[in-house]
């Protein structure tokens, strides 16, 4: 088993680069895009929230259960892990829908104040495997994103990358990455994953994988793409990609935009490992977040009702967090194996 100091060495050696749109500014103002639907050439948004330290959301939150008119982080905290409710609210009295107030609470904080207080971070999580894979490490890099503005509209963003290392005799190879994209995750080769040395320059032999996150939703690509259309990623694994591409409706208003390598903002992500829970599988201190079933944002108003499958964006509720993800967090070895499709099929074949 490795000490929290290795977990914090391999986590840091092969820490993803993230290739992101530029973070919203200080005291700027949403301009909206993408309400009328945005197609080829039209990203929904011109900037957009980068991952940051969860403290960004526990410091935003409020707990209807909580007498006091502002709770702190640790009364936050309390109840999260003792799951005394069922959903936490980011924003009091704001809904998903009032997009605007997100971006205002968000543009508020200087970027002085973000660097120092809620760095870009990633929560690293290092798996040993078992059985076949009894050699191997996987590494979970989770992602905490304020608000997911898309054509879907919800309070927090979890998103992020694992990496499987194999190692014999005292020697590493990273053999495969999978990456999570909307509701479905895939997973390609580690020699086929494009990747940059410790300075960011493009490398084969670089050992940090690169991630191209969409704007708004946050879902992660293995390629760059002037129009990632999610809902063929998604679903073309189950339906033929004939009958995607005659639904004009789904390619334009479901499409993610990354941007170019060149053009994006590239960050490596200040790497935090979660540590081991205790004997009964919970986290203390700081970590209680970790123990909460419930939802990271409030509740939405998607009914699947007709005339809201046609009418953007649709309002969803919060997220659950890294450990409520089933297979993903239960078994990442078999999450890989079972659930996550063949990025090289789908995402890179055009």
């Amino acid at each position: 088993m490795l000490t929290e100091e290795e977990k914090t060495t391999v986590a840091n050696n092969y820490c993803p680069l993230l290739v992101l749109y530029p973070e919203i500014e200080h005291n700027s103002h949403r301009k909206d895009h993408h309400r009328s639907g945005h197609g080829p050439g039209r990203p929904p948004l011109n900037q957009d929230y980068h991952p940051r330290s969860i403290e960004l959301v526990l410091d935003n939150t409020f707990v209807r259960i909580s007498a006091k008119p502002k709770p702190s982080r640790s009364d936050i905290l309390d109840v999260m892990s003792n799951n005394a409710v069922d959903h936490i609210d980011l924003i009091r009295g704001a809904s998903p829908g009032d997009v605007d107030k997100y971006w205002e609470v968000y543009a508020a904080i200087s970027k002085e104040e973000r660097e120092k207080r809620y760095p870009r971070k990633a929560y690293a999580r290092v798996v040993h495997g078992s059985g076949r894979y009894a050699e191997h490490l996987l590494i979970q890099y989770w992602l905490a994103y304020f608000f997911d503005d898309w054509a879907n509209v919800h309070e927090m963003d979890w998103e992020g990358a694992s990496v499987v290392v194999k190692r014999t005799n005292g020697q590493e190879r990273p053999v495969t990455c999978a990456y999570r994209v909307h509701m479905g995750s895939f997973r390609l080769a580690w020699p086929k994953v494009q990747k940059v040395d410790d300075k960011k320059n493009i490398m084969k032999e670089g050992t940090h994988p690169v991630v191209y996150v969409a704007n708004g939703s946050h879902a992660c690509y293995f390629n760059y793409r002037p129009m990632h259309v999610a809902a063929a990623a998604f679903l073309g694994p189950k339906l033929s990609r004939r009958i995607v591409k005659i639904l004009p409706w789904i390619r334009k208003t479901f499409s993610d935009y990354v941007p170019s390598f060149n053009e994006g903002e590239k960050h490596f992500p200040k790497i935090e490992v979660i540590p081991e829970p205790d004997t009964e599988g919970h986290w203390h201190g700081d970590w209680r977040w970790l123990n909460f079933k419930g939802r990271w944002g409030s509740k939405g108003k998607f009914w699947l009702k007709p005339k809201q499958l046609l009418t953007l964006p649709w309002e969803e509720d919060g997220p659950t967090g890294p450990n409520r993800k089933g297979l993903c967090w239960e078994d990442p070895f078999a999450w890989i194996d079972k659930d996550c499709f063949d990025a090289e099929s789908w995402i890179l074949s055009k």
